[in-house]
């Protein structure tokens, strides 16, 4: 199927760059061309008295035949570019030119005129074919010229006379490939301005929407960064106040203590913030390893008093930011998550380095949810999860309604 696919694609752009071809000589100057030259090979004979000689039906024939060779040159060669896919649109052409142009010649044969040059424009149109056909009917205007007029001369005369004949032939021919390659190329530059014209426009539009998809990602990260960190301050800080507001009046010492911290994360959270509004170009794990900021967050939620246990099998063979960023954000959002909503008493936090791929697991004990309800005001597992596709890696959730909560991060090893 795919090579006759190939096939009528060839054949199409076969077709068309004939087409294209043909249209060179439909223009108003080359019917110029035509008529001026049937012009110049009948006017000797209007001004020759041995033609007006003979019988009324033999000049009505001639004049017949050059009317006819006129129209079909002008006109004829429109329509056959028209018909230019069907089979008889050539011969049909061709043939009534190279026919009418053997009557004039027989019926002149006598006299010294130039009926001859009418084979010129019909060459010169055979080039909008294929080389084969231009050849071929080169060779009938040359056989026709020799049986007008040469038939009974001698073999060197004649050779003689048909070189003369085949110069102006061959002449006309290159002269007019010539004035075609010109045509073509001229048509290709236009054709080629018009295209850069077209992919310039495009190009911009392209750039603009770069610019706007662009603008719309870092948009994204700039709410998900500012979530995830001022979000993670602000429910540990209510959870220490929280704390600190239960045990006031019968532990006073450790009620000051959840205070202190409160106010060290409210501190934190104000300078995570600033780096958040500056481009957010630092990360918490700038000056940490994986291992050492996931124990500080394990840590955090332990200070709340939730029952948090982190269990990391294997390392990564070499550090990649993106991917350390991700398991980070994604485990601090999973302790907000289970601080703010889940009422859990534990969570297990499960991370491993596979061979192929990086598995990342955090479990809670708390009430669930029904997540087909209330996933989509989750701001920040959705953002967690924007953040697992740009890495081609996939993100599960499991869940229930008094049930745990539990999501999976999947992320392939480059």
């Amino acid at each position: 199927m795919s090579n006759e696919t190939e096939t009528t694609s060839h054949a199409s752009d076969s077709l068309a760059d004939q087409i294209k071809s043909t249209e060179r000589f439909t223009s108003l100057s080359v019917n110029v061309v035509v008529i001026a030259l049937s012009l110049v090979a009948l006017l000797p004979l209007l001004f020759s008295s041995p033609f007006w000689a003979l019988p009324p039906w033999q000049i009505g024939i001639v004049l017949l035949l050059w009317t006819i060779y006129v129209v079909n040159g002008t006109g004829g060669m429109m329509l056959h570019e028209r018909y230019l896919e069907r089979p008889f649109a050539p011969i049909l052409y061709f043939g009534v030119q190279i026919g009418a142009l053997a009557g004039m010649l027989f019926l002149t044969r006598d006299f010294n005129g130039s009926i001859w040059i009418l084979m010129l424009p019909i060459a010169a149109q055979s080039l909008s074919r294929r080389w084969w056909f231009t050849v071929v009917v080169s060779l009938l205007l040359l056989g026709l010229i020799w049986l007008a007029y040469f038939p009974d001369q001698p073999l060197l005369d004649t050779f003689l006379d048909l070189l003369s004949v085949s110069s102006a032939l061959i002449f006309t021919l290159m002269f007019t490939s010539i004035a075609v390659r010109e045509s073509s190329a001229r048509s290709e530059v236009q054709r080629l301005a018009t295209d850069l014209r077209q992919a310039n426009h495009r190009l911009a539009e392209y750039a603009a929407q770069a610019e706007e998809l662009a603008t719309m990602r870092e948009r994204n990260r700039v709410a998900r960064e500012i979530h995830d960190n001022l979000g993670h301050y602000l429910t540990v800080v209510n959870v220490q106040l929280e704390a600190a507001k239960t045990i006031m009046h019968s532990q006073p010492g450790k009620a000051q203590d959840a205070l202190d911290k409160a106010q060290a994360l409210t501190q934190e959270g104000l300078a995570a913030v600033r780096h958040s509004v500056n481009a957010l170009r630092e990360s918490p794990l700038e000056n940490k390893t994986l291992a050492e900021a996931l124990t500080q967050l394990v840590n955090e939620a332990r200070e709340s008093g939730l029952v948090a246990e982190l269990t990391i099998e294997g390392e990564a063979a070499e550090r990649d930011p993106k991917v350390e960023l991700t398991l980070y954000r994604a485990v601090q959002e999973g302790l907000t998550n289970v601080r703010k909503h889940a009422r859990a008493s534990r969570v297990d936090i499960d991370l491993r380095f596979r061979p192929q791929e990086i598995v990342l697991t955090v479990k809670d004990n708390g009430i669930g949810t029904n997540l087909a309800a209330e996933s989509a005001g989750r701001f920040g597992l959705i953002g967690i999860h924007e953040r697992v596709q740009l890495l081609d890696g996939r993100m599960q959730i499991t869940t229930a309604p008094q049930q745990g909560f539990q999501f999976t991060i999947t992320l392939p090893k480059n």
